[in-house]
């Protein structure tokens, strides 16, 4: 499970250090840093796990502007099914003259024992999963060692770690960006889930899966009947979505992109949750930008129940950022949440909710919700 990260010199996150839960909930004004937490861990995915190359990952203009430090420092743990905890450390060092950057340092460690270490100068050092010396050798600064590295019997550990960060999903789900067909399957989500069809089309082929969704969509979708992929084109499918009613003996079908806005947030957000939860030899972990966009409270209600559920038995992991009062009352009654706040030019401060409703002397004991005590400011005082 993602335990820990460590921010420094990014945008407004100077010195940021976040422990995590097995799911847990970002809340605070907008611009207070919440969704630049996840833009960090959606760099690092793509540096380690896709080949991402720093001056694309890592732009110049990333690092705090009000600080003149050429340096971004970035931390995360990451613990085993057996409470094993790896940690990751990266530096990247920038060249504003040149609008260049590169790896000032890339570390990986298992219990405190170096499994790959790549220091100043683009040596890297290569240990065995029993940390016995391996080889050494020059790397390309602008890229990942760790990411590098090919799977071998005697770096397991190493192949563990990168194959965990490649199971996050890092997305805010726009449903009016979604494409309207897939040209292919795609393996890994867009950041808005443009690729919606495509990365359907890919995880669809789970058929247990597959038939769980559907079952639940029938429960949450009015009419709902199932999904299948038209053919439009050699390559190119179009997504189409069945409904009928009671008097209906032959299902209509409609294109995804002709549902409404509602009805496609609801469809991803239940597949997001059955496919992450299909393969419990792969555990994932979700961050979701606002997921209750487009969605009425009596929709949203029973997915974030069974989010939690899920979370709680250890199927699966969650980072939330919301503001919707519900979110925030049904995971805040045992406080799980964290409370951003900045002020302009200045790096965002971040506090426990349960240190943060502490803070407000007795306000939390007037028998009001803490969605209350947000929209009143008080968490602003």
């Amino acid at each position: 499970m993602f335990k820990r990260i460590y921010i420094n010199n990014y945008k407004c996150l100077v010195n940021f250090d976040c422990q995590i839960d097995n799911i847990n909930l970002f809340l605070g004004k907008n611009g207070s840093g919440k969704s630049t937490v996840f833009e960090v861990l959606t760099a690092m995915q793509q540096f380690v796990c896709h080949g991402g190359k720093t001056e694309a990952v890592f732009k110049t203009e990333s690092r705090t502007r009000w600080q003149k430090l050429n340096c971004q420092d970035f931390e995360l743990e990451i613990e085993d099914e057996e409470g094993g905890r790896y940690k990751y450390q990266l530096s990247i060092e920038h060249h504003e003259d040149e609008q260049k950057s590169r790896v000032k340092h890339e570390r990986l460690f298992f219990e405190d024992k170096p499994l790959l270490r790549l220091e100043d100068g683009g040596q890297v050092y290569l240990y065995r999963d029993n940390f016995s010396e391996g080889p050494e050798y020059q790397v390309d600064w602008s890229l990942s060692a760790v990411g590098a590295i090919p799977p071998r019997n005697d770096n397991t550990r190493l192949t563990w770690f990168k194959n965990r960060l490649t199971n996050f999903i890092i997305v805010q789900p726009i449903p009016p960006m979604m494409s309207r067909e897939s040209p292919h399957e795609a393996p890994y989500t867009s950041e808005y889930l443009e690729n919606f069809t495509s990365w359907y089309r890919y995880v669809s082929q789970d058929q247990g899966m597959a038939f769980q969704l559907m079952s639940k969509l029938k429960e949450v979708l009015p009419g709902f009947d199932h999904f299948r992929f038209e053919a439009v084109g050699e390559k190119h499918r179009l997504l189409k979505v069945y409904f009928r009613n009671e008097q209906d003996r032959i299902p209509t079908a409609y294109k995804f992109y002709e549902l409404s806005d509602g009805q496609r947030m609801l469809i991803v957000l239940y597949t997001l949750l059955y496919a992450v939860c299909a393969d419990q030899n792969r555990k994932y972990t979700l961050c979701l930008d606002e997921p209750e966009n487009f969605l009425a409270l009596q929709e949203i209600q029973p997915w974030l129940t069974e989010l939690y559920d899920r979370c709680s038995d250890g199927e699966m992991q969650a980072l939330l950022i919301s503001h919707h009062p519900e979110f925030i009352n049904y995971l805040l009654a045992s406080p799980i949440g964290y409370w951003f706040e900045r002020q302009p030019n200045r790096p965002a401060r971040v506090k426990s909710m349960k240190d943060r409703l502490r803070d407000v002397a007795g306000k939390e004991n007037m028998g009001i919700s803490v969605s209350e005590i947000i929209t009143r400011g008080w968490l602003n005082e």
